[in-house]
């Protein structure tokens, strides 16, 4: 009489081990998309260009003979800047335009570029470039308007030559009333002393036998 083995067969256990395998497998996969999708979800594309801010100028209102101090934020998420530029033009863009490099600090990510001084009356426009390490690079020209300044009149210099003007005339005016004065007192001097001078005399006739 043949007895069955209560045992599993090797062909069970061997097939319960891959399985278990294969399950241990399938869930580390899952975990490591699930990883990665996240990451991807939080990572910046690869093509992203630097991010430029809005430009400040020193000094805020540019008069005759002031240089100009364009200063602006630019970052880049995935790389680190190369360069930026700030082109301008003092003819509405028609016949010249004139890029220079600015000075980028990358601890405070701050571009700083420097406009040469122009006349009064002078309208100059202005946008940003910037490129990082990567081939990217960014434009902002103020959606299409430009950045810009109109340069006015030396108004300090104005206001010290009125001063000038007052203070002469004033003076002038002091000269003048100061001789009046004295031509005035001079007659009034010169009849006292003629009163002086009689008076002695009229004393000393009073006094003679």
């Amino acid at each position: 009489m043949v007895t069955a083995s209560k045992s599993s067969p090797p062909s069970v256990i061997i097939l319960m081990n891959m399985t278990t395998k294969r399950s241990l497998a399938i869930l580390f996969l899952t975990l490591a998309l699930v990883a990665g999708s996240v990451a991807l979800a939080h990572a910046p594309p690869p093509s992203q260009p630097p991010v430029i801010g809005t430009p400040i100028i020193n000094p805020t209102s540019p008069a005759f003979g002031d240089a100009v101090t364009v200063s602006v934020n630019v970052t880049s998420a995935r790389s680190t800047i190369k360069n930026v530029t700030i082109t301008y033009t003092t003819d509405n863009w028609k016949a010249t335009n004139t890029t220079i490099v600015a000075t980028y600090n990358a601890t405070t990510t701050t571009a700083t570029g420097r406009i040469p001084a122009f006349a009064a009356g002078a309208h100059v426009e202005y946008y940003i470039i910037a490129f990082d390490n990567t081939g990217n690079s960014n434009l902002n020209d103020n959606s299409g308007g430009y950045f810009a300044y109109t340069v006015s009149p030396p108004t300090s210099l104005t206001s010290v030559s009125t001063l000038t003007y007052i203070l002469v005339a004033a003076g002038i005016a002091a000269g003048i009333a100061a001789v009046a004065f004295m031509i005035l007192k001079a007659p009034q001097r010169r009849s006292k002393q003629s009163k002086s001078s009689s008076t002695p005399d009229q004393n000393w006739t009073r006094g003679s036998p």
